[in-house]
């Protein structure tokens, strides 16, 4: 993606000096770092000498290009605004990077604890509480259910029924994930705290770029379509066709959203309201995040700890209970 970006930049930049396309990609095919787009740049050039559009000519790197990048390519062609197109592109783009960047940070330091206790867990069944299990067998005292499962655990639990637990684990996750991503309704998703909140962000924010760079609002609920399938712009592109204000085609999102779009429609400056919902919601998705992160770091140490010291609790019952009788 920073690839992308960084095509996507230095192409507007050297349109911004006065460079043709052609010789703008040429550039690009001597300079870019990244193999494949200068391979694709110096090919696409080729193809403008033998009379094929731009965006004609990035539909066959599609590995390199993805659909949104060539409809607003194809917009911005056809509309004499390639250079607004490629800036809002390296915008969006470059923000998307930023929040998917961010969003693995948060999840990394709990997603390693879970993956070290779990680790730790598994090698103190093997190898920590059989030893506990002899010791109280040759000590003759009497053993506690939960310290009896504990043991049984230990003895079930091989490394092949601990590999298909987690295949098994690890298919209802990616299951559940892709039930909520493809099958979930868009009034579902933005009663979700966090998944809401980038729904509505991106909303705004590809709305606003596309409209303030002069393109109408079917073309900007076309083109934001493309980047989320599941947010408010299907439904919302079916309604403004059929004549419908944008208000009125965002029934069901929230009431915040609906507020912009009601004060940009009456004041006649949409994109401009558009733009201001966008950094709205960038400073309540910003927000959101770090109360996520302030609140998953603790919360991972407190249930990871509090498992580590139930299973010690568990198997030091036995000497509990003889350190009661003497």
């Amino acid at each position: 993606m920073k690839d992308l970006v960084l095509f996507a930049r230095q192409l507007a930049a050297m349109l911004r000096g006065g460079l043709p396309l052609l010789e703008s990609l040429n550039q690009l095919a001597q300079v870019f770092p990244h193999k494949g787009y200068k391979r694709a740049a110096r090919e696409i050039g080729l193809g403008l000498t033998l009379g094929y559009s731009f965006f004609e000519q990035l539909a066959n790197y599609p590995r390199l290009f993805p659909a949104f990048f060539m409809a607003m390519v194809q917009i911005g062609e056809t509309g004499d605004s390639l250079l607004p197109a490629l800036d809002t592109l390296a915008e969006y783009y470059s923000a998307r990077e930023s929040i998917k960047n961010r969003l693995l940070g948060i999840m990394f330091y709990p997603l390693l604890l879970a993956a070290v206790a779990t680790g730790s867990g598994v090698i103190a069944l093997w190898y920590v509480v059989p030893g506990f299990s002899s010791l109280y067998r040759v000590l003759g005292t009497e053993i506690p259910a939960a310290t009896r499962w504990i043991f049984a655990a230990s003895r079930e639990i091989t490394p092949v029924r601990l590999l298909a637990a987690v295949i098994l684990l690890a298919v209802l996750l990616g299951s559940a994930g892709w039930l909520l991503a493809k099958k979930a309704k868009w009034q579902t998703l933005a009663k979700l705290p966090l998944v809401g909140t980038i729904y509505c962000y991106w909303f705004c924010k590809v709305s606003a770029m596309i409209t303030a760079s002069g393109h109408t609002l079917e073309e900007a609920l076309r083109m934001t379509a493309t980047v989320s399938r599941r947010g408010p712009a299907p439904a919302a592109l079916a309604a403004i066709r059929e004549g419908s204000s944008l208000y009125s085609a965002l029934e069901g999102s929230p009431g915040v959203l609906r507020s912009f779009v009601a004060q940009g429609e009456r004041t006649g400056e949409l994109p401009m309201a558009l733009t201001k919902a966008a950094e709205y919601y960038g400073q309540r998705l910003e927000e959101s995040m770090e109360n996520f992160q302030r609140l998953l770091e603790p919360l991972s140490v407190l249930i990871v700890g509090g498992m580590v010291a139930a299973m010690l609790l568990v198997l030091m019952l036995p000497v509990l209970q003889l350190a009661r009788v003497f």
